[in-house]
């Protein structure tokens, strides 16, 4: 138990670490957002689409969805953070970032109950994203980033473009059919989100 407590302390960190990555799309340091607020949304996000196609009959471990997106990006807590579009031109630099959030994940490992366990969740398998849980989890980062940027009115036409390719592509890659549907389905709805509704032009167009 005292790793934990240890463990619970370190956490607290990711209420300040920035996502610095966001500095390449024109966000200001006191505007960017820290690891803490990324964590739970990218699990609530990622939490509703699993429930939504659970019921729709999909094939998924809904609890292992919720672990992937919880511990996604503990990686980064000391450093590693890389812009998507940076990333995505600079192959290599990407490279290098994911091995440097692997020792970090491998050195945090020491203060789970269950190493093997954290361990496992930030293996192969969430780098490569080859089961639906990771893809669905991969799913709902992308979707965070963009909402995020939304907020802060800058997004721009590549984000959009970049962004609905890279969702599609992990779509694509789903072997259960029904969450390759339902994923597809979904994009549908959320590139006409993408139109610059505000949460207040929501609010009215769900008037009693």
């Amino acid at each position: 138990m005292e790793n934990l407590t240890n463990l619970f302390k370190i956490m607290q960190l990711t209420r300040s670490m920035p996502q610095y990555g966001y500095v390449v799309a024109g966000i200001k340091q006191n505007d960017l957002s820290n690891l803490a607020e990324h964590h739970y949304l990218v699990t609530f996000i990622a939490w509703q689409i699993a429930l939504s196609l659970k019921e729709k009959g999909a094939n998924l471990d809904i609890l292992k969805v919720l672990e992937i997106s919880m511990v996604h990006d503990v990686g980064e807590l000391f450093g590693g953070d890389v812009s998507f579009h940076y990333g995505r031109a600079h192959k290599v630099a990407r490279q290098k970032a994911k091995e440097f959030e692997k020792e970090n994940v491998l050195f945090l490992s020491r203060f789970f109950n269950k190493p093997e366990k954290f361990l496992e969740l930030n293996s192969l398998e969430r780098e490569e994203v080859t089961s639906d849980e990771a893809i669905i989890s991969r799913f709902a980062d992308l979707i965070e980033c963009i909402y995020y940027k939304m907020t802060l009115d800058k997004v721009t036409p590549k984000d959009i473009e970049e962004t609905v390719e890279a969702l599609k592509a992990r779509a694509l890659e789903a072997k259960d059919e029904i969450t390759k549907k339902e994923l597809l389905n979904f994009l549908d709805a959320f590139s006409g989100v993408l139109d610059g509704k505000s949460v207040q032009d929501i609010i009215w167009d769900n008037k009693d």
